[in-house]
């Protein structure tokens, strides 16, 4: 098939072209580089670097490759990024997503929008699942919920298109790990405490989180893709092993050997995220790397 993976030199969207490639796929990768690599990429990969809010530029490569499927990750992403740049992970979340739906409607193509957890802000009641209201605490107390909002507002704009017929299906990775995983400033926490001495934890390290290996969720995104039972669906892409972000570093602190201090708390930061499964039923998926096997395999 011909596929177009939107921020493809990136962690999830680098491993995802690796799969479509061993599967015979023709893809195309479209990534500006705010946060992938190059050294991520294929060299079987037809690779455009630009910007998912030119309308010019979806043109462009729609009209060239006639893309049958789009996997939309292209995303401004970091938590520190969320409070510093705001503005601008709003402009490319939204607007690059409104361009992917057009694209998508306008070239025929199948899109794969690549949601967040995020999406459900600070909800306290677990799991999360697709009938979970979104909270999101007041704009003028920190700008965390940019990015969580930005998601928020992509899967409406995705579940509007597919009510008036695209062929769309949502996925929401579970904070995934893996080698390639980001860890500098802002990068995600698994990798972060990997890389760090001393270990930090912000706040008093309570808030729980489920991680998913980077392995299981591939598999899950193709699974989301190739279901005749996944049109309109939002699938949670992750495990329900529910784990303290202490307990995370003490893991790591007995594989790295680094100490663990704590920080100050992250602004906005939920105190627990846990995924309702149960959709994940129609594409017949479950995560089965445990975290210790999966941490065994990040070093």
């Amino acid at each position: 098939m011909r596929i177009l993976v939107t921020g493809g030199a990136g962690f999830i969207g680098s491993h995802l072209v690796d799969a479509l490639l061993e599967r015979g796929d023709k893809v195309v990768v479209l990534d500006d580089f705010s946060r992938g690599h190059e050294s991520n990429i294929s060299p079987n990969v037809e690779l455009i670097r630009g910007d998912v809010r030119l309308e010019e530029t979806w043109d462009v490569i729609c009209s060239t490759y006639k893309p049958e499927i789009i996997h939309h990750l292209a995303a401004v992403n970091g938590t520190r990024k969320f409070h510093r740049e705001a503005d601008r992970v709003v402009d490319v979340n939204i607007n690059g997503t409104i361009n992917a739906v057009n694209a998508a409607i306008k070239h025929g193509s199948m899109l794969i929008f690549y949601s967040s957890p995020e999406a459900f802000g600070e909800q306290l009641e677990m799991p999360l699942s697709n009938s979970s209201s979104s909270l999101f605490t007041p704009a003028n107390l920190h700008q965390r919920h940019s990015y969580g909002s930005s998601k928020y507002v992509g899967e409406i704009i995705c579940q509007h298109a597919a009510r008036k017929g695209l062929e769309v299906r949502i996925v929401r990775p579970y904070n995934v790990y893996g080698p390639r995983l980001n860890g500098g400033e802002d990068g995600q926490v698994v990798s972060m405490m990997m890389k760090s001495k001393p270990i930090e934890v912000h706040g008093d390290g309570l808030q729980t989180r489920s991680f998913t290996w980077i392995g299981d969720l591939i598999e899950g995104i193709i699974k989301v893709q190739d279901s005749d039972l996944a049109t309109g669906s939002a699938f949670n892409l992750g495990t329900d092993e529910e784990i303290t972000m202490l307990d995370l570093a003490n893991r790591i602190s007995l594989i790295t050997g680094s100490d663990i201090v704590h920080i100050k708390e992250n602004l906005g930061d939920s105190r627990r995220r846990v995924p309702d499964l149960s959709e994940n039923i129609k594409i017949n998926w479950k995560a089965t790397t445990s975290l210790n096997q999966g941490l065994s395999k990040s070093r």
